[in-house]
């Protein structure tokens, strides 16, 4: 998967080439704790609405995503920042987590098959 992706900085990647995306919820939803963690992280980011959902990429293992707006390289940075302290602990065997930014071609599904998690005002 990693040679169709490039890398653009630490944290982003670009695909050099179309890959599948799949989105949805998964089988065992996260324990409402986490949710409420991850929905606190949200308000702290400066983040105004996140969805958070389950991704494949190029049919990679599924994981934890959140995709987020504005697309500000700064709340980018502080939602994955602290998403990552909250998540990692919880799900250790799994602690992959990928921001999205909302405004894409990709909203309508993220909208459909993820939970909205946290919208200002």
């Amino acid at each position: 998967m990693w040679q169709r992706l490039e890398r653009v900085s630490d944290h982003t990647w670009r695909a050099k080439e179309p890959i599948p995306v799949r989105i949805g919820r998964p089988a065992v939803r996260p324990d409402k704790a986490v949710l409420d963690a991850l929905k606190d992280v949200a308000a702290l980011s400066g983040a105004t609405t996140v969805y958070w959902f389950w991704i494949s990429i190029a049919e990679d293992q599924p994981h934890l995503a959140l995709a987020v707006a504005p697309n500000d390289d700064a709340v980018v940075k502080r939602l994955g920042e602290g998403a990552e302290a909250v998540w990692k602990p919880y799900s250790p065997s799994n602690s992959v987590v990928d921001i999205l930014r909302l405004g894409s071609s990709l909203d309508a599904t993220i909208a459909r098959e993820g939970e909205l998690l946290f919208a200002k005002g």
